[in-house]
């Protein structure tokens, strides 16, 4: 078991775990400073990893984490990669670009997302919520994963998922709430989180024995950009905060500081002490499989969310 505590912080975590960062290759998508992908990446750079890729969609916001990282630790390897989880020709695009690189990935964290969108839907034509948390990381994820296994050492994939995944399984004859007739943002949200925790489940089965180390977890509750789309008062009625716009403290909640959020992230890519539970859910830094849902973790999910991903994307992935 990974000998951290709820209240470790990523420095704490980092010091532990230093001698695996120093001279990874790790590729992190949703990097927006203040945000649990950007604050893992500004703690990772000061480890020595190899390469440290910072991939997302708008150029300014990976140049802001490179210009923080690189203000604090000049000689960081760090490399911008543009990538739109949204569209699955960008994610093509973003895959062939990684995968002409010199080095080969090592670690590839799964982070970025959206929350309690507005209906809408990708190019392609998928549900936002699931085509950009789900869809745009399987592919992304799939597409990398042949070069990461060719060296023949151990990989991680770390998908970042959250407690939200209680909101709702997959829906795995309407995903797309018929059209937006019957859509419930949080329903919707919650059938992506679910997802990014069966996608760990398909990678530990199908590819495990070829190396594959594969996680997902609740960094806990944080308010960072990926709340854009709440009113102040949908931040009352769910009980994060009180009518004077405070924060409700409640033990429950689990809030984190940005140093905490990042930390079962940066646990989950790294520490070797887990790698006996593939396929698990981490919250808090430990892996916590009682904290799921057991739809979330079910391999028969796994397999059916494997083989509709595959028809969307259409592309076959097997190992």
């Amino acid at each position: 078991m990974s000998s951290f505590s709820a209240q470790s912080t990523s420095e704490e975590v980092c010091q532990v775990l230093a001698d695996h960062i120093k001279g990874s290759n790790i590729l992190i998508t949703g990097v927006t400073l203040g945000s649990v992908g950007g604050e893992a990446a500004l703690q990772l750079s000061r480890h020595q990893p190899a390469l440290l890729v910072l991939a997302g969609r708008n150029l300014q916001t990976l140049q802001a984490t490179e210009n923080a990282i690189e203000a604090e630790t000049p000689d960081a390897n760090t490399r911008l990669l543009i990538v739109d989880l949204s569209s699955q020709e960008s994610v093509r695009n973003a895959a062939a670009e990684v995968n002409n690189y010199p080095e080969r990935i090592d670690h590839l964290v799964n982070n970025a997302g959206v929350m309690a969108a507005p209906y809408t839907t990708t190019p392609e034509g998928v549900e936002l919520q699931f085509g950009i948390n789900h869809i745009g990381h399987f592919l992304l994820t799939n597409l990398l994963l042949e070069r990461m296994i060719s060296g023949g050492s151990k990989v991680r994939v770390v998908n970042v998922s959250s407690a939200g995944h209680k909101r709702g399984p997959v829906r795995f004859d309407d995903v797309n709430f018929e059209n937006g007739k019957c859509y419930d943002k949080w329903q919707a949200y919650g059938q992506s989180k679910t997802a990014n925790m069966l996608l760990s489940v398909s990678l530990a089965e199908k590819v495990g024995e070829k190396g594959v180390e594969s996680f997902s977890l609740y960094p806990g509750r944080r308010e960072t950009g990926i709340g854009r789309h709440l009113k102040p008062e949908e931040w009352v009625m769910a009980g994060w905060k009180h009518e004077d716009g405070s924060i409700n403290d409640n033990p429950k909640l689990n809030w984190r500081t940005a140093s905490q959020g990042a930390s079962t992230l940066i646990v989950a890519a790294y520490d070797p002490s887990i790698s006996d539970k593939n396929g698990s859910y981490m919250v808090n830094n430990q892996v916590n499989n009682g904290e799921a849902v057991d739809y979330a973790l079910d391999p028969k999910n796994a397999e059916k969310l494997w083989k509709l991903s595959e028809e969307i994307v259409g592309q076959k992935f097997e190992y």
